[in-house]
Order: structure tokens, then sequence, then C-alpha cells
């Protein structure tokens, strides 16, 4: 079996490609750009004839939630060309070959607000009115309905806030307290933003349970309980550095005034039923950052 990884040097793909075991005798291929661009339907096109690969798993996206929101509207910037345009033109290609069609989404698909507030589940409808969600989320949202209306042969795995150990291209939610605390840079945090986790070690874990037991339909992956931005970095400071109560709360109500889509005010997912269907437990968000300092430490 051909596995073709997109994004497979990014957070979350590169921890499939480390972890996934090859010795089963599958092929993951993770191209780079140059050897595949996503927004060329050419270059997808000619990848796939040559390659043929039997399942795709599409971790790449445009992710700077900040930087999506200044070419809002436009359809000709690089958030909607890579998480649109590059999804529209990967899923052409794999209806053509049958491909199994794995998508990386993400729980900014919801708008988390006070009239449609999360923690969402699996089959919760996804947010129609582009101005209730950021732009990354409408994009990632409108990929998401290119997949389940093309395609009968799909998973889409949504996650939230991902984290890992260790990662040197980018710094993720845990890592980045981390840092500005340890600049003594760290801001105030929101005390009344409800969020969801994901360990992307479990990311990992769960494709792997997908692909050997060939599930489709739509799985989420993330903590089990709700954190606040406030309550997660303290207990993170604590454990990484011992220093209690490092962090000083502020409300979200002032930045929604002014940005009432950038950030979901109650958001996060639900996992109960991908628990359920995949016979596992996910863990609480206490439980991750535990076990990432512990990694920290070795």
């Amino acid at each position: 079996m051909k596995i073709l990884v997109t994004g497979g040097n990014g957070l979350v793909g590169s921890h499939f490609i480390e972890n996934y075991p090859n010795a089963l005798g599958n092929t993951v291929l993770s191209p780079n750009r140059e050897q595949l661009d996503i927004t060329m339907l050419d270059s997808v096109e000619n990848f796939f004839k040559l390659h043929n690969p039997d399942v795709v798993i599409h971790f790449a996206g445009f992710t700077d939630v900040s930087k999506a929101e200044d070419e809002r509207d436009n359809k000709g910037g690089a958030c909607w060309t890579t998480n649109v345009g590059g999804t529209s033109n990967l899923v052409k290609a794999a209806g053509k070959k049958s491909a199994f069609f794995i998508f990386i989404s993400t729980d900014n698909v919801f708008s988390g607000n006070k009239q449609n507030p999360g923690p969402y589940y699996e089959d919760f409808p996804i947010e129609e009115n582009s101005n209730l969600l950021s732009w990354y989320g409408w994009t990632k949202a409108e990929a998401e309905n290119i997949v389940k209306t093309t395609l009968a042969n799909f998973v889409i795995l949504r996650i939230s806030n991902p984290i890992r150990a260790r990662y040197d291209l980018k710094l993720d939610y845990a890592r980045k307290i981390i840092n500005l605390f340890d600049q003594d840079k760290l801001y105030p945090m929101f005390e009344d933003q409800y969020l969801t986790l994901t360990y992307i070690n479990e990311v990992t874990e769960i494709l792997k349970i997908i692909l050997e037991k060939w599930l489709t339909g739509i799985f989420h992956v993330s903590s089990k309980n709700l954190f606040t931005p406030y309550k997660l970095a303290n207990f993170l400071i604590e454990k990484a550095r011992g220093k209690k109560q490092a962090v000083r709360p502020i409300s979200i109500e002032d930045f929604l005034k002014i940005n009432p889509s950038r950030y979901p005010h109650y958001g996060g997912l639900k996992v109960d039923r991908t628990e359920k269907l995949l016979d596992l437990k996910l863990n609480t968000w206490e439980e991750t950052l535990t076990a990432i300092v512990k990694q920290w430490s070795v």
C-alpha cells in the first residue's frame, strides 16, 4: 500500500511520518513542495500518475490564524489557495484513483459563539455563515465540504490546539507559553475562553487504527475536557517551572468586540463517539500536559 502524506514536515504530519510503522510493507510518500505543489492541479495529477497512491493523508494547510485574517475574503490569498484549492486538487486526483482520503481538519469549522457553543460532537453541522468563523476556519469548512460532497471513501479527523513534546520548526500552544514565560514576556491569558487540546501522539495512534481497520467517517481527537487558557497556562508553568499562579487573567469579551470571529469563545471538540467507535480512551488536557512535561525532562 502506498500512503501519500502531505505536510509531512509540519507539526502534526511529521509525528506520523516518524512513528508510522513501515514494517507492514507499506510505502509512505512525503514529498516536498518541489515534488508536489498541492495548489497546482497539474502538479497533483502528475504526482498521482507517477506514484498512484492508495491512501492520501492530507495534513498540509495554512494554519496561521492571525495571518489568515489579513486575507479575509481574498480567494487569491495563500490561506484559500492552500486550504481550499489544494484540498480540491487532491480530492479530484484521489477520486479518479479511488484512493482512500483522510483530511485533517479543525474545531475552527464551528463558530464557538454564545448562540452555538461547543464542545461539538463529530456529527454536529459545521458553520455555514463565513462571518461567524475566522477566515482560517472558513477555508477549512469549505475544504471539509469538498471532501464530503465529492468522495465516498473518506475520513475527516478534527483536532484542536495540537501539541507535542518536541518539534524544532514551530512553537505549539504549550511550548509558546513556556517560551514566553522563560523570556518574562507572557501576557495575561483568557479566563473565560473554553477550548480543548490535542495530543499529537494520540492523532498518530488513531490514524494507525483507522488505516488498520479501514474506517470511514468523522472523528475527533482532543482532550476529554475543556480548558481555559488562564487555567492551562498556570497548570503548565507550575508543572514545568515550579511557579504557582504565574499568569494573570483577562477576559475575552473586549477582544470579541473588535473581531468577533477571530477567537472562538466556547469552542472545543467532544470525543465520546470516537472513543466508543475505536474502543479507546483519550487523555484529559491535564494528563497530556503532564506527559509532555515528563518528556521535556528526559
